[in-house]
């Protein structure tokens, strides 16, 4: 598990349970699965809560469906509001996810704040991926993304290898984010189908790399 800081606005109003960044590995011949983060009040009053999906996907094939305090979907749609809770209450973000015995991975990326206050709010990942018995996979997203890195975790100071559906003529449209959003510097070299991402200026975290509109970013977990 990795476990982020939040804006203090927000975690003046509400906690984040067990971490905010819920990572897990689970066998291939698993059925269905259940992954929760919630979310208690802490602000002393009743308080809403509202998130949205930013960005992820899934493996095609895999039956996941997302729960929030007030409603269970089929699926997981942009976004919606929870029910109010109590001062003892407490929200959260609910995923229920069938594998159906097909390797693959999902990482969703949430925003989740008080509702009525945007500027307060708190990011919410959720990164899993099943694998057999012989190891953990080289990569995390590949099947979410089209692109896979390595090593995994990835190493401060340490190259990354950025392998996949990658060309020469997307090294200027490659952008690194940190969980809070904020983009950073990407230095990049390397050929077609294979770049190096320099990690030297990074600090320990997790990291979106988004190289195409069209598609997911990769998530990079730096130690």
């Amino acid at each position: 598990m990795v476990l982020l800081g939040s804006f203090s606005v927000a975690t003046a109003q509400f906690d984040i349970t067990p971490t905010d960044s819920l990572v897990d590995v689970f066998g291939v011949d698993s059925i269905t699965r259940i992954f929760q983060v919630d979310f208690p009040n802490t602000s002393g009053d009743s308080l809403g809560l509202s998130w949205r999906w930013i960005d992820g996907g899934w493996t095609e094939g895999w039956d996941v469906n997302l729960c929030d305090l007030g409603e269970c979907y089929t699926g997981v749609p942009a976004d919606a509001d929870m029910l109010p809770m109590g001062p003892e209450g407490a929200g959260f973000l609910k995923l229920i996810v069938n594998a159906l015995e097909l390797e693959g991975s999902c990482f969703l990326h949430f925003w989740v704040w008080p509702t009525g206050n945007q500027d307060a709010l708190v990011h919410v990942f959720f990164d899993l991926r099943n694998e057999t018995a012989m190891g953990q996979s080289e990569h995390t997203g590949a099947p979410c993304s089209g692109i896979s890195a390595y090593p995994v975790p990835c190493m401060i100071g340490r190259p990354v290898s950025v392998r996949g559906l990658i060309d020469t003529g997307l090294e200027g449209q490659m952008q690194l984010f940190d969980a809070q959003g904020t983009l950073i510097p990407c230095r990049m070299n390397g050929d077609v189908g294979e770049w190096r991402l320099e990690t030297a200026h990074l600090v320990p975290g997790i990291y979106l790399l988004k190289y195409d509109d069209n598609r997911p970013p990769l998530r990079l977990l730096m130690e």
